[in-house]
């Protein structure tokens, strides 16, 4: 039992076993980290170069950006991409989140497309550059973090969840724990928490009376008259398109622009939901997302507690 209170972070989260984080699967990441730790900043490459058919622009895709389809997604970005910059462009996923923020950081990618906590360390990290905002649905571009009950629950006000069972999704989701949890330590609600892996399975666990509230994403609660919101969380921008610090202004723009074209067309109609649900994006500065960073230092974290093995990452960065 997990018992929320003023010492919950998502840095102390982070080392929550979650049958979605095997241990197998942190271990070969912590391996892959030694090794990556030896070849950082060994590239190799020469920006002037970045583009060519020699060595192509590489966008990578974190795979909790991948979806179902993505594969052709990814061919028609590297073609599209190519086309209407003149470069060469290549995309593919990445083997893990981490995986994502480290080829960004050693420059053996040029562009990515990140969820949210991978982009916040990609920038503390290396300085990763957001320059485009995802757009969902109709063109949103952020979405409501809630606390879902049934609605047979007599619960109105989240001072009724006082030593209750919450679904939470993971130790790394913004909406799924890390809004809620602050607002639960804000008002002095001490819960009993479980972690449901995804947001789908913590409203499952909801549903089924496995937990009696669910903290997930307003979207999902749309359709569902079982369920109610109880309290809204916060506002969360969605996620960048990023670029790696040192990318060439020209190149960086060129593709940004070119991005920004394709969800346009029929064919990016078609193709870009598969990769971040992307229906659209728009031109940002990066501190659109100021405002999560200042909730992570709310709870005592960082960027590195939000990514599976970004706490193995920190500590081999300081190493000598």
């Amino acid at each position: 039992m997990l018992i929320l209170s003023a010492l919950v972070a998502a840095k102390a989260a982070a080392e929550i076993p979650m049958k979605q984080f095997q241990k197998k699967s942190i271990a070969r990441a912590t391996a892959w980290l030694a090794l990556a730790a030896v070849l950082a900043g060994c590239g190799g490459r020469k920006e002037s170069e970045i583009g060519s058919p020699r060595d192509p622009l590489v966008v990578v895709v974190s795979p909790a950006q991948a979806l179902a389809g993505s594969e052709a997604s990814l061919r028609f970005i590297a073609r599209e991409l190519s086309s209407r910059t003149g470069l060469t462009v290549v995309a593919r996923i990445a083997a893990s989140p981490l995986d994502a923020v480290e080829q960004l950081g050693r420059r053996q990618a040029d562009a990515g497309i990140l969820r949210l906590e991978e982009y916040l360390l990609a920038r503390e990290a290396y300085g990763v550059v957001a320059a485009l905002q995802i757009l969902h649905g109709n063109g949103q571009a952020s979405y409501d973090g809630v606390i879902l009950v049934r609605v047979s629950d007599p619960a109105r006000t989240i001072q009724a969840l006082s030593g209750r069972k919450i679904a939470f999704v993971d130790p790394y989701s913004v909406s799924g724990f890390l809004l809620p949890a602050l607002r639960l330590i804000q008002a002095g609600v001490h819960v009993d928490a479980a972690f449901a892996g995804t947001h789908e399975q913590a409203i499952a666990a909801l549903a089924k009376g496995e937990a009696v509230a669910a903290a997930t994403y307003s979207d999902l609660a749309a359709g569902r008259r079982e369920l109610r919101i109880l309290a809204r969380t916060g506002t969360i921008p969605n996620e960048p398109v990023v670029f790696r610090r040192g990318l060439s202004a020209d190149k960086r723009e060129a593709v940004a622009a070119a991005f920004q074209s394709l969800a346009g067309t029929a064919e990016g109609k078609r193709f870009l939901p598969a990769v971040g649900y992307i229906t659209g994006l728009r031109p940002i500065l990066g501190s659109e997302y100021d405002a999560v960073q200042d909730v992570l230092r709310a709870v005592g974290a960082s960027a590195y507690d939000m990514v599976p093995g970004g706490g193995a990452f920190r500590r081999l960065r300081k190493r000598p």
